[in-house]
């Protein structure tokens, strides 16, 4: 029986079920070999007049359908695996510097978000070590050095870095503004008024509408009457106060920059800031 093929509706052996299939229609015809259903089609044992249960629609016994069931994995599966499973740790372990790479300029990010200059810088030059090779990441790491030492008041040496990675980075970056505002530290540092000025008001161009922008062209207009006692440059400096002061009402920043312009104007004495809060704690007033 199991050497037999239903062909149709006939039953036939081998032989003949080549010649059906030579003749015209083959292809309507259904194949399907006979099975006897007390016959294990694996192992060929025979359970008598007791039918075997079928898997996949053919008569296994017990021991062949566990065996079904239950197959082991061929050594090749194996041992394809286990070499699948090395190479992803070897990946892992030689490109785990990229992964830090990236992990730390992303928090860089999150760090500069938040104010943390510092600490952006950090994460950033820590990305930067990884993969040196990247020169973007060594760009975005002189920026955030630049912008760390320019919160320091370190005026110079930010200029230096801001200057290096200017033309590498796209506009959002506010570097032109950066570098501006480096610029009027370097020369207030140096006690040259005429180029704080000068700086000054490069930083109210790109600042358009802002408030901090007139008020830095304010304390250089201060700083040219401390040193030389010109009263058209006092009240240059005042104009410039009372145009900021409407633009931006009740911003601490301003108030604290406004203070200090005001002590100067009035003491005719050009000090730092830390210099003044050290004085004036709480700010300075004429009594």
């Amino acid at each position: 029986m199991n050497e037999t093929i239903h062909v149709g509706t006939h039953v036939v052996c081998d032989a003949c079920c080549r010649q059906i299939l030579a003749g015209p229609n083959a292809e309507q015809l259904k194949l399907e070999r006979e099975a006897d259903p007390t016959i294990c089609v694996n192992c060929g044992s025979d359970s008598g007049s007791v039918e075997l249960p079928k898997l996949a629609g053919l008569p296994v016994c017990n021991p062949c359908e566990t065996f079904f069931r239950n197959r082991p994995f061929p050594n090749w599966i194996k041992l394809s695996f286990a070499g699948v499973i090395a190479l992803v740790v070897v990946s892992l372990a030689w490109n785990l510097r990229f992964f830090q790479a990236y992990a730390a300029s992303k928090a860089s990010f999150v760090s500069l978000a938040r104010g943390d200059a510092e600490m952006a810088s950090r994460q950033m030059s820590s990305a930067a070590k990884h993969v040196p090779e990247s020169a973007d990441l060594c760009v975005l790491a002189t920026y955030m050095e630049g912008v760390t030492l320019l919160q320091r008041n370190q005026s110079a040496e930010a200029l230096t870095k801001l200057t290096a990675c200017g033309d590498k980075l796209p506009p959002q970056f506010g570097v032109e503004v950066l570098i501006a505002d480096a610029k009027c530290g370097v020369a207030f540092d140096a006690k040259d008024y005429d180029g704080f000025l000068a700086a000054a008001e490069a930083v109210e161009r790109l600042r358009p509408n802002d408030c901090m922008g007139t008020a830095t062209v304010a304390s250089a207009w201060a700083c040219k009457y401390a040193q030389t006692g010109d009263v058209p440059a006092q009240q240059k400096a005042l104009s410039l106060l009372e145009q900021a002061r409407t633009m931006t009402p009740g911003s601490p920043d301003f108030k604290e920059y406004e203070n200090r312009i005001m002590h100067q104007l009035q003491s005719r004495e050009i000090i730092t800031r830390e210099e003044f809060v050290r004085r004036f704690p709480k700010g300075w007033t004429e009594q």
